[in-house]
């Protein structure tokens, strides 16, 4: 760097400063044009934009290391991105294929120049434009991910961030350490996994969806398709099943050391059966019994409630 081959770096900068200021005038001023450009654009965050053409449903991958992943699709044949780095060290390297024509698959990596760099300065955040039909990839240890309107098959990584998916049309693949997951309006398979963080889900037409977490809680918020199958499970946290009175499920509810509690009127799917209720489990039918319900947990309260 420029600030390197001044041999006194910014300490004698600041020194230079220091007496332009006491001598004043035309001195003063050419003292300070010797400040090395680099310092000048060092504190200003490094922004870039640009726009690519691709095919109608590109694979996009995106490596991050913090900062915020907002991904909207639109019905343009192209990726409009726009991401901001607050530092010069921190850069990110886009990779293209096929070089030439519409891109078929889009790689955008966060990576350091200068790996001395302090590690909470390490945060580019993202936002991307992309073609509805695109196919997703983003890992993002640190920072919060949002997707919307993309109907390709989408997968998400985070640690401590929060994740949230609204309008997803193909396989969804979802996990967070300690961050929650909201996903509205799945429409496609679903998987989400966290730790400790809640799950919620909100107006799902998922014929497949599972869910899990550790110790948060899961909010189930909507109806369920004829023939789906949805499996939720926790350890320690509570589970809340909210549908409305149209609803049509067999039900298959237990937990070890919680607790169930049922508003709708179940029944034994056939006659021969007899149904199964206890405090901690319970084994129903409600309506025809069109979809499969499935909750466990293990000290945690399972809620089912008319909406």
């Amino acid at each position: 760097m420029a600030v390197n081959r001044m041999g006194g770096g910014i300490s004698e900068v600041l020194s230079r400063l220091s007496g332009a200021r006491k001598m004043g005038g035309v001195r003063g001023v050419g003292i300070l044009m010797l400040i090395p450009a680099g310092l000048l654009v060092a504190a200003t965050p490094s922004q870039v934009e640009k726009t690519i053409k691709t095919t109608a449903s590109p694979r996009i991958s995106i490596s991050n290391m913090g900062g915020k992943v907002v991904v909207k699709g639109w019905d343009r044949l192209q990726v409009h991105v726009h991401y901001t780095s607050p530092s010069p060290q921190v850069a990110v390297d886009t990779d293209e294929l096929p070089t030439e024509g519409p891109v078929d698959k889009l790689h955008f990596t966060t990576y350091v120049v200068n790996h001395s760099t302090a590690r909470q300065s390490v945060t580019v955040d993202y936002t991307l434009q992309v073609p509805t039909g695109s196919s997703l990839e983003i890992h993002n240890p640190q920072g919060m991910v949002q997707v919307e309107s993309v109907r390709g098959d989408t997968s998400v990584d985070s640690l401590g961030a929060d994740i949230s998916v609204t309008d997803a049309g193909g396989h969804l693949a979802v996990r967070s350490v300690g961050g929650n997951i909201e996903i509205v309006r799945p429409s496609g398979r679903v998987e989400a996994y966290s730790i400790n963080g809640n799950l919620h889900f909100v107006d799902p037409t998922s014929l497949r969806l599972h869910g899990t977490t550790t110790s948060g809680n899961i909010v189930y918020d909507g109806d369920f398709k004829p023939g789906g199958d949805y499996v939720l499970s926790d350890y320690s946290g509570n589970m809340d099943i909210i549908c409305p009175p149209s609803a049509s499920f067999e039900l298959n509810a237990k937990t070890v050391r919680g607790k169930v509690d049922n508003s709708f009127p179940l029944v034994s799917r056939h006659s021969s059966d007899e149904m199964f209720s206890s405090a901690n489990s319970l084994f129903g039918t409600y309506s025809t019994g069109e979809a499969t319900l499935e909750l466990t947990s293990f000290s945690g309260t399972i809620h089912i409630r008319q909406k």
